[in-house]
C-alpha cells in the first residue's frame, strides 16, 4: 500500500475517530445534565410532599388544638376515666376522623376507630415523646390497613402531662395537597404495590408496570403521543420504615422535542465542520504527492546502481530541495564504499582474531558450565562463518557477526551469573535483617508477656471466708483475656473475668484499658449493672478499630455471702454446692462491652452456702480441640467439675479443671487464651472464728 493511501485512510480514521469522541462526550455530557436535572425534579418533589404532608397534618392540628387545650379532657386522662372522656368528646366535637386520647401512663382511653381492638395512631416511641412533653411533628402512619397522616401534642393538667393525644387524617389529603403544590397527576401504592390513590386516572394503566414500590428514581415513559417522566418517591412513616411510594407523572413532551432538535443540530454541525476539514486536507496531499512520486522514483533507481535513469528535481530549501542534495552525497558514497570493499575485508578477519582470544579469556572468568557452553558457542559460529553457502555466513562476514553473536552470548552468561550473586548477597543481608528483628521482637514480646502476668493478681490475700484462686494462658505471647480481684469496700470485694475479641498485642492494650476502667468505675460503689453500662459508654466511645469484650463482673458481700453480678455476652460462670450438683449461673440481660453504647445491663444475685465453689472461665477453655478436632464444650466441663471433690479448695479445684483439660488436648496447638478463676465461699461463721480481714488485707 502506498504511503499516500496509507495517509488518507490515517487521516480519514482520525477524523471518524474525533467525530465519535466529540459525539460521546456530547452523550455523555448530556446524560449528566439529565441525571443533574432528575436529581433536582426529585428534590423538589421531596420538598412538595413535605409540604403536603405538613398541609394535610395542619388538617389534623386544627380539632387537636380544642381537645388539648380543654381542662375537662385533661382531668378525664389524668383520672383514667373513659366515661367522663367519651361524655366530654360528645360535648366537645372535634371534627375529626382519626383520634386517640392516651392516658399518662400510655394506655389508649379513647379512639375513633369503633373496632373491638382498635390500633393507635403512634407506636410506643413517639407516645413516649409526647408523654414526656414533646410534640409530635406531622407524618405518615399505618394505622390497621390505612395510611393517616397523623400529629399529635401532650395534654397538661396543670404543670404536668396529663396524657397525649393523637389526630390523623386520610393519606388522600396530602396527596391533594401535593397535586395542588407540585402538578402533575399524582398516583400512590402500598408497600406491597398496591394501588392506594389516583387510580381512577386514565394514565394508571400505563403507570402501573412501571411501578418499583421501593425506588426513588425519575422513569420515563410515552402515552398518546405525549412523554412523561414518572418521579417515584418512597414514603417513611414516623419509625423510618417505607410504608408507601408517591408517584407524579408530569409531561415533558416540548422539552423532550426540543432536547432532540439541540442534539440532531449539534451532530450535523459536527459532522460539516470535519468534512469540510477532510476534504482540504485531501486537497493539498495530493498537489504535495506529485511532485514527491518524481522524487521516490530517483531515489530507486540510484539505490539500484542505475544513475541513467537520474532525473533534474527542482532545488530549495523545501522537501524536494534536500532529496536532491541528498542524491548527490549517496553517488559519492557508493564509490567510496567499492573501494573500502576490500580493505573492510581484511580488516573483518583480523578483528576476528582478535575477538577470539579476547573471548576465550573472558570465558576463563566463568564457571565451569558456562564456560563450556560458551566455547561451544565460538567454535559453531566459526564453522557457519566459514561455510559459504549458509546466510549466516552472509550476516556475520557483512556486518561482524562473530562479534554480535559471540558477545551477545558472553554478556547473557557473565549478566546472569553477576545477576545472580548479587542477589544471593542481597537475600543474605535480607535475612540477617529479618533475624535480628525476629530476636528484637521475640525479645519485646517476652518483655510485654512478662509485665501482663505482672499486671494481673498472682497471690490473693487470706481471708476467713473466702478462697480464691486464678490461672492465664494466653494463646500468644500476650493475651485478651483478663481477671481480677480487688475490694471495693470494708465488706464487698469484686471478681471479674474478661474474654477481648481477637489476640495479641492489640488484644492485650484493650484487655489494659479495660481492667482499668472497670476497676476505677467498680470502686466507686455503684453496683455491678451500673458499672458495666459506664465502662460499656467509656469503650464505644473511642473503639475506632471496631474491638469489644465479654465481661462477667460480680460483687462479694463478704457478710452475707451473696454475689450480685452482671454479664455482659460473657459465658455463664458455674457454680458447685457442697453435694457435687453443678449449675450454671442465670444470664442478665447484656451484650459485649464496646460494642454499642448506651446499653441497658442487667443485675442477678445469688447467696453462696457455706462450701459453695463458682468457676468463672473464658471460652478458651470450653472451645479448645483435640489433635482430632474434638470441642472440649460446656458438658464436658460440667463432668469434670462434678467429678472433683466437692470439699476441695479453690486452687485444687482450679488446677483439677485445668489437668483434665491439658489431658484432653494432649498437646495440640492452642487456639484461645485459657484463662480460669475459682472462688470458693467458706462462710460466715468461718469468718467469726478467724476474724482476719479488713481492707488493707484484700488489696
Amino acid at each position: 500500500m502506498l504511503l499516500q493511501t496509507r495517509i488518507i485512510l490515517f487521516v480519514v480514521a482520525t477524523v471518524a475517530t474525533v467525530a465519535a469522541l466529540l459525539l460521546g462526550m456530547a452523550g455523555l455530557r448530556e446524560d449528566a445534565a439529565d441525571r443533574h436535572a432528575r436529581d433536582l425534579e426529585l428534590a423538589r418533589l421531596e420538598t412538595a410532599w413535605q409540604l403536603a404532608v405538613a398541609d394535610a397534618a395542619a388538617q389534623a392540628d386544627q380539632g387537636l388544638g380544642r381537645i388539648a387545650a380543654d381542662p375537662e379532657v385533661a382531668q378525664a386522662l389524668a383520672s383514667g376515666g373513659r366515661g367522663a372522656l367519651a361524655r366530654r368528646l360528645e360535648a366537645l366535637p372535634p371534627g375529626l376522623t382519626d383520634l386517640n386520647l392516651f392516658a399518662g401512663n400510655g394506655e389508649l382511653l379513647y379512639s375513633s376507630d369503633l373496632a373491638p381492638e382498635p390500633a393507635p395512631l403512634v407506636g410506643r416511641a413517639p407516645l413516649d415523646a409526647l408523654l414526656a412533653g414533646q410534640r409530635l411533628p406531622g407524618g405518615v402512619r399505618l394505622a390497621g390497613d390505612r395510611l393517616v397522616v397523623v400529629s399529635g401534642a401532650p395534654v397538661y393538667a396543670g404543670p404536668g402531662v396529663s396524657g397525649a393525644a393523637v389526630a390523623g387524617v386520610g393519606l388522600p389529603s396530602a396527596l391533594d395537597a401535593l397535586r395542588r403544590t407540585a402538578g402533575g397527576r399524582v398516583f400512590a401504592v402500598d408497600r406491597e404495590g398496591a394501588p392506594i390513590g389516583g387510580q381512577t386516572d386514565p394514565l394508571w394503566s400505563v403507570v402501573r408496570p412501571l411501578v418499583q414500590p421501593a425506588a426513588r428514581a425519575v422513569t420515563d415513559f410515552a402515552d398518546a403521543g405525549h412523554a412523561y417522566a414518572l418521579a417515584s418517591l418512597p414514603v417513611a412513616d414516623l419509625a423510618g420504615g417505607r410504608v408507601a411510594t408517591v408517584l407524579v407523572a408530569a409531561d415533558v413532551t416540548r422539552a423532550a422535542e426540543e432536547r432532540a432538535l439541540w442534539t440532531a443540530g449539534y451532530a450535523a454541525a459536527i459532522a460539516l465542520v470535519l468534512l469540510t476539514a477532510l476534504a482540504l486536507l485531501l486537497a493539498y496531499l495530493r498537489s504535495s504527492f506529485a511532485t514527491l512520486d518524481v522524487a521516490v522514483k530517483a531515489l530507486l533507481d540510484l539505490s539500484q546502481g542505475r544513475s541513467t535513469g537520474y532525473v533534474e528535481l527542482p532545488a530549495g530549501n523545501d522537501e524536494i530541495g534536500r532529496i536532491a542534495r541528498a542524491v548527490e552525497v549517496f553517488r559519492g558514497v557508493m564509490r567510496d564504499i567499492e573501494r573500502a570493499a576490500g580493505q573492510r575485508d581484511r580488516r573483518l578477519r583480523r578483528q576476528q582474531r582478535f575477538i577470539r582470544r579476547q573471548m576465550e579469556a573472558l570465558a576463563s572468568t566463568l564457571e565451569e558450565e558456562a564456560r563450556t557452553a560458551l566455547l561451544d558457542d565460538l567454535r559453531q559460529i566459526e564453522l557457519e562463518t566459514h561455510d559459504p553457502g549458509t546466510a549466516q555466513s552472509k550476516a556475520v562476514n557483512d556486518e561482524l557477526g562473530l562479534l554480535a553473536l559471540g558477545f551477545s552470548r558472553l554478556a547473557t552468561r557473565v549478566g546472569t551469573q553477576q545477576v545472580q550473586l548479587v542477589q544471593l548477597v542481597r537475600d543474605l543481608r535480607e535475612a540477617l535483617e529479618d533475624k535480628r528483628r525476629l530476636i528484637t521482637l521475640q525479645q519485646e514480646l517476652e518483655i510485654a508477656r512478662t509485665m501482663q502476668l505482672t499486671i494481673l493478681p498472682q497471690v490473693f490475700p487470706e481471708l476467713p471466708q473466702l478462697d480464691i484462686a486464678a490461672r492465664m494462658q494466653p494463646a500468644k505471647e500476650v493475651g485478651g483475656d483478663f481477671y481480677d480481684f480487688f475490694p471495693i469496700s470494708e465488706d464487698r470485694v469484686a471478681v471479674t473475668i474478661a474474654d477481648v475479641s481477637g489476640k495479641g498485642i492489640p488484644a492485650a492494650f484493650f484487655m489494659l484499658i479495660t481492667r482499668t476502667m472497670l476497676r476505677a468505675i467498680a470502686e466507686s460503689g455503684v453496683g455491678p449493672a451500673e458499672t458495666m453500662r459506664r465502662v460499656n459508654n467509656l469503650l464505644a466511645a473511642e473503639n475506632e478499630q471496631s474491638m469489644f469484650v465479654t465481661v462477667f463482673y460480680g460483687e462479694l458481700d463478704l457478710r452475707t455471702g451473696v454475689l450480685a453480678y452482671s454479664n455482659g455476652g460473657h459465658n455463664p460462670p458455674l457454680r458447685i454446692d457442697r453435694a457435687g450438683t453443678v449449675t450454671a449461673l442465670e444470664n442478665t440481660p447484656g451484650i459485649a462491652l464496646a460494642a454499642m453504647p448506651d446499653m441497658p445491663f442487667g443485675e442477678r444475685a445469688i447467696t453462696l452456702a457455706e462450701g459453695d465453689s463458682v468457676l468463672l472461665f473464658t471460652d478458651g477453655v470450653t472451645e479448645a480441640f483435640d489433635a482430632d478436632g474434638g470441642m472440649f464444650g460446656d458438658e464436658r466441663l460440667v463432668a469434670t467439675m462434678a467429678a472433683l471433690d466437692p470439699g476441695m479448695g479453690a486452687p485444687e479445684r482450679l488446677d483439677g479443671v485445668l489437668d483434665h483439660l491439658h489431658r484432653f488436648v494432649a498437646g495440640a496447638p492452642q487456639s484461645d487464651d485459657i484463662t480460669g478463676l475459682v472462688i470458693r465461699w467458706r462462710g460466715v461463721a468461718t469468718a467469726a472464728e478467724n476474724p482476719v480481714c479488713d481492707a488493707a488485707a484484700m488489696v
